[in-house]
């Protein structure tokens, strides 16, 4: 009888020892795999939960990015009807079973950072103080969900110029910090496009951030022809002027624009667009002086000096 036994225990010992290598190597290859994106995770409870049976059934079968598509309706329905707390349940219900669709958290982030964010500080007629802090807080939701779509896509630029953008926005409590990390890491990628150079350069500005290398860097885009923006050019005259107040700021401007017509369009162009928040060194200076030179006196209708005292005051907007 025991003759018989062993060998059945021996085999039973076999098998169990197989079947324990095979699931740890099927676990490590299941990882690896998820880690590539070549396999999605498994759906998360909740998320089977609010899905429901029949949607749940069809996303464990692999069709995943078509349940996406339906919850992503919802969003749009959400949005249509302005129920901001929906959408945003929605939203990450989609992007969970597409974390790789980056156009569900590019939407995602602009929904909440943008449109959520203006409802609740212009729309939904709440106290200023209680308006001012619901809008800095979607702005908020918006930031965070512009990252995670980040971290699941690490490669893909858009989402880094996305958050950037929302950012940078004057009208979106800005943090020219962060942006500036987040278009150099888009730029890093190597596939954003030139205009992501020169936001990249703006939000370093902005910020205070290395003013040396940044007129080093302007240098280097203006050599660029398709560069020569007037923004771009007006940076270049704002940093020259901080490290080193041109002892003739007419004939500076001149070098860099290429005409006394051209230097005073553009710098008084950049000296009223206050809500770029870019730096103002030596501008209305040289408005100054160059509207002198071409008989416009401070307080004539098309004086930019006095355009400027005439626009509304907006700073509450960045508080």
């Amino acid at each position: 009888m025991k003759s018989r036994r062993r060998p059945l225990l021996i085999a039973a010992a076999v098998l169990m020892t197989a079947g324990f290598v095979r699931m740890h190597v099927e676990q490590a290859m299941t990882a690896d795999f998820r880690e590539q994106g070549l396999l999605s995770p498994p759906l998360e409870i909740g998320v089977r939960e609010k899905l429901g049976q029949n949607s749940s059934a069809v996303a464990l079968a692999g069709l995943r990015t078509l349940v996406a598509t339906f919850t992503h309706l919802k969003v749009t329905d959400c949005f249509s009807r302005q129920k901001w707390f929906d959408l945003e349940k929605a939203m990450n219900t989609t992007v969970q079973l597409a974390p790789r669709g980056t156009y569900y958290w590019d939407i995602g982030g602009w929904h909440l950072g943008t449109n959520a964010s203006t409802y609740y500080r212009s729309e939904a007629g709440l106290p200023e103080l209680r308006a001012r802090a619901e809008a800095k807080r979607w702005v908020a939701k918006g930031r965070e969900f512009f990252q995670r779509g980040i971290r699941n896509n690490p490669d893909d630029w858009r989402l880094q110029v996305a958050l950037g953008n929302l950012c940078s926005d004057p009208f979106r409590y800005p943090d020219d910090a962060l942006a500036a990390e987040a278009y150099a890491a888009a730029v890093a990628t190597g596939q954003a496009p030139p205009s992501v150079q020169r936001a990249l350069l703006f939000a370093r500005v902005r910020a205070g951030i290395d003013l040396a290398g940044s007129r080093e860097k302007v240098r280097e885009l203006l050599e660029n022809p398709r560069n020569r923006v007037p923004t771009l050019l007006c940076i270049a005259y704002v940093l020259e002027a901080r490290a080193d107040p041109p002892e003739d700021p007419v004939a500076r401007a001149v070098e860099i624009f290429g005409s006394e017509e051209k230097a005073l369009r553009n710098l008084g162009s950049y000296f009223l667009n206050i809500h770029d928040r870019l730096p103002m060194d030596g501008v209305e200076l040289a408005v100054r002086l160059l509207e002198y030179r071409r008989g416009i006196r401070p307080g004539d209708p098309d004086s930019f000096i006095r355009k400027l005292e005439e626009l509304p005051d907006r700073s509450d907007l960045y508080r």
